[in-house]
C-alpha cells in the first residue's frame, strides 16, 4: 500500500490482488492451547449449556440460553454427519482393499448416504480427528467466526 497526494488530498492505493485484499491468506494454526474467549466459543458449540455452572445459567437471559442450546444442537448434528462421512470413507477404503474384485463391495461403496437419525458413537480419537480438525470444520460451517484464531 502507498499513499499519494493529489492536490492536497491523500489517496490510498492498493497494489496487491483483490483476493488478497478481501481474504487474507490463511496459515496453519494450532488450537492445542486456546485463549479464554476461544475456549468459551468452542465449548459452547460442543458442550452447550452444560459448559456453564448453575449460577451462571440462573443469571443468563433465557434468549441467550435458547440460542446456545439451538447452536449446540445444530453443531452436534453437523459433527455427527461429518463423523458418518469419515466412517464411510474409512470402511469403504478398507473393504475395497480387502475385497478388490467384489461387485457387492463396489456397490456398497457407492452408497455414501448419511442420516441425521443415526447417531455415530465413534469418538473423535477413534476416527483420527484432532481438535484442530474440529475447529477448522466448525469455522468452515460458520459455527465459529472466521477470525477465531485471532480472538
Amino acid at each position: 500500500m502507498k499513499l499519494t497526494s493529489l492536490s492536497g488530498l491523500q489517496e490510498l492505493s492498493y497494489s496487491g490482488s483483490q483476493s488478497e485484499k478481501q481474504f487474507p491468506t490463511t496459515s496453519v494454526v494450532s488450537y492445542t492451547t486456546m485463549s479464554p474467549v476461544q475456549n468459551e466459543l468452542y465449548k459452547r458449540c460442543l458442550i452447550g449449556l452444560d459448559f456453564y455452572e448453575s449460577e451462571q445459567l440462573y443469571i443468563m437471559n433465557s434468549a441467550k440460553k435458547q440460542k446456545i442450546a439451538y447452536r449446540h444442537k445444530r453443531v452436534q448434528d453437523a459433527l455427527n454427519i461429518w463423523k458418518q462421512e469419515i466412517t464411510n470413507k474409512k470402511v469403504n477404503g478398507f473393504l475395497g482393499k480387502l475385497f478388490p474384485k467384489s461387485e457387492i463391495i463396489q456397490s456398497i461403496s457407492l452408497d455414501n448416504s448419511t442420516s441425521s437419525k443415526f447417531i455415530n458413537t465413534l469418538t473423535f480419537k477413534e476416527l483420527g480427528i484432532s481438535k484442530n480438525d474440529i475447529v477448522e470444520k466448525l469455522i468452515s460451517l460458520k459455527f465459529l467466526p472466521y477470525n477465531f484464531s485471532t480472538l
